[in-house]
């Protein structure tokens, strides 16, 4: 074989000339990309209905915005460690200890020594403040102060209607709280076997009571009972201050006394 058998062969491009007008073609070129674009747009649509294209829409990422907070917070860092180096803590723990309890915390962590809890201190008063201390010990008089205030005893003058009010109750009440007084004291007068007969006699009355009906008497305890002289109505006294009237043996509801 020769040479020019054995060496590379090159094509000769052809140069393409174009006659008239480059409209149309153009125009051919241009519908061509508007379906490719459709075409696109189109597998686009199917691949989100499918859940295999997610596309976040409405939100932006702004790289410099993101740079500037991150700064920010750096100087942030770095300003309340300045803060908390200038901030004198005392060395005395027990006073540590206290002025952790007085802004809320934890006066000892797990495995906390007292050097770690004096820094901890430091970047709490950096945090807060240097004068946290004294606000939360002002908070805390001030709070005292106003429970000091709520348990003064104050008195103010009466309307007419509450004094003849309390004048009634006193003459009710204390002839009955007189003869109660005096019964007990003759009851505690009398012998151990007498009062032990009675104790005896009751009981037996009390076997031989039975539960006809059951009715619910007030919405709080009642305190009170007492059978009219016919024994055809009981009346009931509660802590709610109402006296309700109940009629016998049915154990039907009457009427409410106020």
């Amino acid at each position: 074989m020769s040479d020019e058998e054995d060496g590379p062969s090159y094509v000769k491009k052809q140069k393409v000339i174009h006659y008239g007008s480059l409209e149309d073609k153009e125009k051919a070129r241009v519908s061509g990309g508007n379906k490719t674009a459709a075409a696109l747009s189109t597998a686009i649509e199917a691949g989100k209905e499918a859940g295999h294209i997610n596309i976040t829409e409405g939100r932006t990422f702004d790289i410099e915005a993101s740079e500037s907070a991150l700064q920010a917070e750096a100087m942030a860092e770095f300003e309340k460690r300045k803060r908390a180096r200038t901030i004198q803590v005392s060395t005395d723990d027990s006073e540590i200890k206290a002025n952790l309890r007085h802004l809320g915390e934890p006066i000892c962590l797990f495995g906390e020594g007292p050097a770690e809890r004096r820094e901890r201190l430091r970047k709490l008063l950096a945090e807060l403040g240097e004068n946290a201390i004294q606000r939360k010990k002002e908070e805390k008089r001030i709070e005292q102060k106003k429970k000091e205030q709520d348990n003064i005893t104050w008195y103010h003058e009466g309307s007419e209607s509450l004094k003849e009010a309390r004048l009634w109750i006193a003459q009710y009440s204390i002839p009955r709280a007189k003869e109660r007084i005096k019964k007990q004291k003759a009851e505690k007068l009398l012998p151990a076997t007498q009062k032990t007969a009675e104790v005896q006699h009751l009981q037996k009355r009390i076997r031989g009571v039975t539960n006809d009906c059951s009715q619910i008497g007030d919405n709080r305890p009642l305190s009170y009972c007492c059978f009219s002289p016919n024994s055809k109505i009981l009346a009931t006294a509660s802590w709610s201050g109402l006296c309700k009237l109940w009629s016998i043996p049915d154990c039907e509801h009457i009427r409410n006394l106020r």
